[in-house]
């Protein structure tokens, strides 16, 4: 019999399109795409259990039926009335949310667990207080901080950097910071001092299995801005690098987690930070990784 495995997803997610087409003939997937509620029907009432049906094929799932979650992105609100972007989304997260949260099996990775992971002011706090070699850093709002006005840094997004509009959306990236007049004392901001870099590392950790890969670019502040010109190459990962990551992972009950660091020319790696629900897919299909193996391998392994 098949293990069954619901996908908590959007529309547009090519990466769970590419698990469920490789695996598909060994398990039995379940794909909820959250942007698209109106083709489901989520039922929880006074049973035990939740229900979930496919209006377009029937196809049902319970918690009963399945066996893992795979959690991968939370709703795209695009094709809703923007007056009501953010009830409908909360509402939304909260029931997948709670799906997730409350299933008995494995689920990768629980929600609540992504959001204390995916906070850079926990993770700024963590690599403190844990003596990590970091870029001297600042949150906060007050307009009167000197620390990097009189030397090369950057600002980065303390979020998720997209801001939506009408026609689209804009997207933030870590950018260049100058001293500047404006107002920030509505919001904080996240600086970084700038340090010199060789070359910038992703690490990808499944169940402690590491795929750490060294990329080369030509942005030399955020390589995320131009894909076309990377070079990849897998390489070792420092035995000191691997259980700072496994530490913090451990810190924040996850399996799974993306670790972005700098090499400096002096060949010291520095931490930038932690996406606990990283992309990998386009790592995987450069150098011919096995990363979905070991995901999936996780999400049905018995323990």
């Amino acid at each position: 019999m098949k293990k069954q495995i619901l996908v908590i997803t959007s529309s547009f997610d090519f990466t769970a399109e590419f698990i469920i087409q490789k695996f598909n003939n060994m398990i039995d997937f379940f794909r909820f795409d959250v942007d698209k509620l109106s083709e489901y029907i989520v039922v929880l009432g006074d049973c035990k259990t939740w229900k979930i049906t496919n209006k377009k094929s029937n196809k049902k799932v319970t918690n009963e039926d399945i066996t893992a979650i795979y959690f991968r992105k939370p709703p795209d609100l695009s094709a809703y009335e923007v007056a009501y972007h953010g009830m409908i989304q909360r509402d939304i997260l909260s029931v997948i949310n709670g799906i997730s949260d409350s299933f008995d099996g494995k689920v990768l990775s629980r929600p609540y667990l992504l959001r204390r992971a995916e906070n850079k002011v926990n993770q700024l706090i963590f690599t403190l207080k844990n003596n990590w070699e970091i870029p001297c850093s600042f949150i906060g709002n007050d307009p009167e901080e000197k620390i990097f006005y009189d030397k090369k840094g950057i600002i980065k997004p303390l979020t998720t950097g997209i801001v939506r509009r009408d026609n689209g959306c804009d997207v933030y990236y870590t950018s260049c910071f100058y001293d500047t007049d404006v107002d920030i004392s509505l919001t904080p901001i996240y600086l970084q001092e700038y340090v010199p870099k060789k070359y910038e590392v992703r690490i990808t950790v499944i169940n402690k299995k590491f795929y750490t890969v060294r990329i080369d670019t030509k942005d030399k502040i955020d390589w995320r801005k131009d894909y076309e010109n990377h070079k990849y190459s897998l390489i070792e990962c420092p035995k000191e690098i691997q259980n700072k990551c496994l530490k913090m992972l451990k810190y924040y009950n996850l399996f799974f987690g993306i670790f972005d660091y700098i090499v400096t020319p002096q060949e010291e790696w520095i931490f930038l930070e932690l996406n606990p629900n990283g992309q990998w897919l386009w790592l995987e299909k450069k150098l011919n990784l096995d990363i979905s193996n070991k995901i999936i391998k996780y999400l049905i392994k018995d323990e």
